[in-house]
């Protein structure tokens, strides 16, 4: 009998170990949804509206973004410049320099990003390409969080 209460009593604070952990300490990863649509700036000014995901309890710190264009010629990813508050460029579309952003644990955030470089290419009107999402999560220090859009 006293084994059996020992196990049952070992049972119960593991498993309240693991809950509590679980519940509230447990790092998550970042999940983005692909989006539906996308605006367009001259020279390569690319805007996408994303919605990010936490899937575990402790926040998250999204510290940089990047977009990869798969089949671009000059293979250099494009760079998160601005975040804005409208889709639609216009004047008053609330300019922000891209700045690190938090996700609460099991939390969404929506961040409409605008994305560039000045190396010259641009894409041709009607043209389709696959681009990968990578987010810089902190503290790790490499790009991760890898997401085909």
């Amino acid at each position: 009998m006293v084994y059996a209460a020992l196990a049952i009593s070992g049972f119960t604070l593991a498993f309240t170990v693991l809950s509590f952990w679980w519940l509230h300490a447990r790092r998550g990863s970042l999940e983005a949804a692909p989006p539906r649509t996308y605006a367009f700036i001259d020279r390569v000014r690319l805007r996408l509206p994303l919605a990010f995901f936490n899937t575990g309890a402790a926040a998250l710190i999204v510290t940089d973004l990047r977009l990869v264009v798969e089949d671009a010629p000059s293979g250099q990813p494009l760079r998160w410049e601005t975040t804005r508050s409208k889709l639609r460029p216009e004047s008053d579309d609330g300019f922000a320099y891209a700045t690190p952003f938090s996700i609460q644990g099991r939390a969404t955030r929506e961040v409409i990003a605008e994305f560039g470089h000045n190396r010259g290419w641009s894409p041709d009107p009607a043209s389709r390409h696959r681009v990968q999402l990578q987010a810089k999560v902190h503290p790790v220090a490499r790009m991760e969080g890898h997401r085909s859009v």
